[in-house]
């Protein structure tokens, strides 16, 4: 008995309907078959996209987007152009704002876009600030810039600058007639201030009563703050000859942050030194260029160079070679350059009453640069 009602149990099961995981399988089959049928369907509701370039990328958009939705949507943003100084320094961030155009060009936010539409993000653009020039007349006569000797006369100075900044771009000097050399010859001397050979310098220059010009490094200046101020009470003029005296690069040739730091960086070192600021300034080696003019006039330095050079800093220089190359070479006007730091001086400091005796019985004078 219990094994015939198990049995019709058992039939009833088997065909009244699916086991349940056989029936789970088809219904899992169903979805697969179907799957691809209502995909299709789907796709067959939606419009196809629209292809664009942007910036070169082919971009898939929905059909209808506008070119103010893309612009949106993408995250199109030009940079905007500056506004810049006469050496390159940001006036202005946002001058001109650039452009998205469609097309090649500008087009309504409302245009609906279309297969093959060509979109482009163009920046804006750098301006530089226009410039514009100022003349003046010099009072009385005025040394030329740079300064090759002590002659003198008229002049006009032509400064070039930006027109929104006021940064200076050039310093020009055009002579009104001719020039007037007067009676007169500047000593001067370079690379100290040095131990030792600068104090023997001064101690010659003092005894004779010849003023000169001492043309100083700045590191050692910093170095040596008692011989700057020796000099300076001995009534010398004290002029820059640079902070690191540069010799791996023309000086010219270094760019203009570092030519204005080999400047003002001694010049404000003096200037806390002695008191009185430096208003005169020889580039290593004489090499000026228009660029040193401009930054040291910028900087109210005046470029002095010489028209006399016994190359005094030869290490088999003589006494005698050094007098007689300076006496030979010195006329009304003259400046001379000599040296009183960079090494052994010693032939220099020999030469130098000689050369002193020799230019004042030419009936000439002996001067300082004038500030």
């Amino acid at each position: 008995m219990d094994g015939g009602r198990r049995a019709r149990h058992h039939g009833r099961v088997t065909h009244g309907r699916l086991p349940r995981r056989t029936a789970y399988r088809a219904a899992t089959f169903l979805v697969v078959l179907l799957a691809p049928l209502l995909i299709a369907a789907e796709l067959a509701d939606r419009s196809p996209p629209v292809a664009v370039s942007v910036d070169g990328w082919t971009i898939f958009l929905d059909r209808g987007t506008t070119f103010g939705g893309a612009i949106g949507s993408l995250g199109l943003d030009p940079e905007p152009g500056r506004l810049l100084d006469v050496r390159g320094g940001v006036l202005e961030r946002r001058v001109d704002p650039g452009a998205i155009l469609l097309n090649g060009a500008e087009a309504p936010a409302s245009t609906v876009l279309a297969d093959g539409d060509t979109i482009a993000v163009v920046d804006g653009e750098d301006r530089t600030e226009a410039v514009r020039r100022e003349t003046e007349r010099l009072p009385g006569r005025q040394p030329d810039n740079p300064m090759y000797t002590l002659s003198t006369s008229r002049m006009v100075r032509i400064t070039t600058l930006g027109r929104v900044s006021g940064t200076v771009v050039s310093v020009r000097y055009r002579t009104l007639g001719g020039t007037r050399p007067p009676a007169a010859v500047a000593l001067t001397f370079d690379d100290g201030p040095w131990p030792r050979s600068t104090t023997r310098v001064l101690e010659v220059l003092r005894w004779m009563r010849a003023p000169a010009t001492f043309f100083m490094i700045g590191y050692l200046a910093e170095r040596y703050p008692g011989i700057v101020r020796r000099v300076a009470r001995a009534g010398m003029t004290i002029g820059v000859h640079s902070w690191s005296h540069p010799v791996a690069m023309r000086f010219d040739r270094l760019t203009p942050h570092r030519i204005q730091t080999e400047l003002e960086r001694p010049a404000t070192l003096i200037e806390r030194t002695i008191g009185t600021r430096p208003t005169l300034f020889r580039p290593p080696g004489g090499h000026h260029g228009r660029p040193v003019v401009d930054l040291a006039d910028a900087a109210g330095m005046r470029v002095v160079q010489w028209s006399v050079d016994p190359h005094d800093y030869r290490a088999d220089a003589t006494a005698a070679e050094i007098a007689g190359s300076v006496l030979g070479a010195v006329r009304p006007g003259s400046i001379v350059l000599l040296h009183d730091g960079g090494g052994n001086r010693s032939a220099t400091i020999r030469a130098l009453p000689r050369i002193i005796r020799g230019i004042r019985a030419m009936g000439l004078r002996l001067v300082a640069i004038p500030t």
